[in-house]
């Protein structure tokens, strides 16, 4: 056998090698490519209900009052009236009527409203939360602190005070081995 029959010889072999490489990693990506797409959901058994979320039920389960009101406000040419909006807000509250309060609070402490950011913030504040006038289930520490922040550079003047307070009971909580509490912690650093 020659040389050029030699090299030959290999290169067959060389492009044979590489052949079955590539058929085996094309293999391996349409394999991984099967294991890993997204399933679809289960499709219930019969008999058995889907499972829905009910919508709320009334106007003022939904805020539509607030929404009125916001759309108003937003209107103006002159801007929203935030002062407006937090009034009705706490009068809402005050009533019972959660879903437009919150809302409302919302709309003015976005608009950079400092008492509406403070009021948003107590409502979310582990210490100052009460269920029987929260707009909210359980407290957010997290977003007590983004709305006690808001109204600080509001100029509320109680956001920094209510700021320590939050920072104290972070502190405690972490402790006693509350992860978010740890977490919120690191907003400090």
């Amino acid at each position: 056998m020659n040389a050029n029959n030699l090299i030959r010889h290999n290169r067959g072999v060389t492009n044979t090698q590489i052949l079955i490489a590539l058929v085996a990693v094309l293999v391996v990506v349409f394999v991984a490519i099967y294991l890993l797409r997204p399933r679809p959901e289960p499709i219930p058994a019969p008999g058995r209900p889907l499972e829905t979320v009910q919508p709320a039920k009334s106007a003022e389960e939904r805020g539509d009052t607030a929404r009125s009101i916001i759309e108003r406000l937003e209107a103006n040419p002159a801007g929203p009236d935030y002062a407006e909006a937090h009034a009705a807000a706490q009068q809402f509250q005050a009533d019972g009527r959660q879903a437009d309060a919150q809302l409302l609070y919302f709309f003015a402490a976005r608009g950079g409203y400092g008492l509406a950011a403070f009021d948003l913030a107590t409502v979310n504040d582990p210490n100052h939360h009460t269920s029987a006038s929260s707009l909210v289930a359980a407290p957010d520490p997290f977003q007590a602190y983004r709305w006690y922040t808001a109204a600080r550079d509001a100029g509320h003047p109680g956001a920094s005070t209510r700021l320590e307070e939050l920072h104290a009971w972070a502190e405690s909580a972490s402790l006693a081995g509350d992860d978010k509490a740890e977490q919120l912690l690191l907003q400090w650093e």
